[in-house]
C-alpha cells in the first residue's frame, strides 16, 4: 500500500515538471517581450520633438537603471547618447533654427549615464563633456565621469583637463571649475591619487587669483593641490 502511494506521488511529480518548466519559459519570454516593448516606448518618447516627452523618457530609463534592466541594453545606451546631444551633436533644424536645444535634457541624460556606470556610458559622457557649450551640462558630465571606474584613465584625465582648459581660457564659470575640482578629488580618493601633469596644471591655474575665479573656488583648488601631494 505504501509502495503504491509513493509511486503515485512520484508519477504526479514527474507529470507536473514539464508544465512548471513551460510556465517558467513563458515567464522569461514574457519578461523579454515586456522589456522590448518598454524600450520601443522609450525610444518613441525620446524621439518626440517635445521637451517634456524627452524628460519622461529619461525618467523611464532611470527606472530601468535602478532595476538593472538597462545594463545590457545597447538601445538604451544609444537613446541616452542621443538625448545627451540634443541640440549639440543631435540637431534638428527648421529654417536655420535649432529646435531641440534642451540643456536640461542633456544634463539629465548625463546624470542617468553616470548612474548606468559602464565603460560605454563613460564614453558617451566624454563626448558630452568635450562638445557641450553649457557649463551646467558639462558639470553634470564631469561629475558623472568621476564616479565611473574606467580602464583608460589617461584618456579620462586628458578629457577632464581639456574641458576645464576650454572654460578657463574662454568663458570662466565658477560652478564648473568647482565641480571639476570635486571630480578630481573623487577620483584621487577612490584610486589612491592621481598623477597627471595636465590635471595639476589646470588646478594650479584655478588657484591663481589672476585667472579670475572667486575666492571659494581658488581656496578649493589650493586645498586640493595640498591633498594630492599627500597621496
Amino acid at each position: 500500500m505504501k509502495i503504491r502511494t509513493i509511486s503515485l506521488i512520484l508519477v504526479m511529480l514527474i507529470l507536473s515538471l514539464p508544465l512548471s518548466a513551460q510556465e517558467s519559459e513563458q515567464t522569461i519570454e514574457e519578461l523579454y517581450l515586456q522589456s522590448a516593448i518598454k524600450t520601443q516606448i522609450i525610444k518613441a518618447e525620446a524621439a518626440s520633438p517635445d521637451r517634456d516627452m524627452k524628460m519622461i523618457a529619461l525618467t523611464d530609463i532611470a527606472q530601468m537603471v535602478e532595476d538593472g534592466s538597462a545594463a545590457d541594453n545597447p538601445e538604451i545606451l544609444e537613446i541616452l547618447g542621443d538625448l545627451g546631444g540634443e541640440g549639440v551633436t543631435n540637431v534638428v533644424r527648421e529654417q536655420g533654427h535649432v529646435l531641440n536645444d534642451f540643456p536640461d535634457v542633456r544634463r539629465e541624460a548625463a546624470y542617468v549615464l553616470g548612474r548606468l556606470g559602464t565603460e560605454e556610458a563613460a564614453r558617451e559622457l566624454n563626448t558630452i563633456l568635450l562638445t557641450d557649450p553649457e557649463p551646467m551640462v558639462m558639470s553634470e558630465a564631469i561629475l558623472a565621469i568621476s564616479t565611473i571606474d574606467v580602464e583608460d584613465k589617461q584618456s579620462r584625465n586628458r578629457s577632464m583637463a581639456a574641458a576645464i582648459y576650454r572654460q578657463t581660457a574662454i568663458n570662466k564659470d565658477n560652478n564648473f571649475a568647482y565641480t571639476f575640482l570635486q571630480s578630481v578629488e573623487n577620483i584621487a580618493r577612490r584610486e589612491g591619487g592621481i598623477g597627471d601633469p595636465m590635471i595639476f596644471e589646470e588646478i594650479a591655474k584655478i588657484a591663481d587669483s589672476r585667472q579670475g575665479y572667486n575666492r571659494v573656488v581658488r581656496d578649493k583648488a589650493f586645498q586640493l593641490l595640498r591633498e594630492l601631494q599627500g597621496m
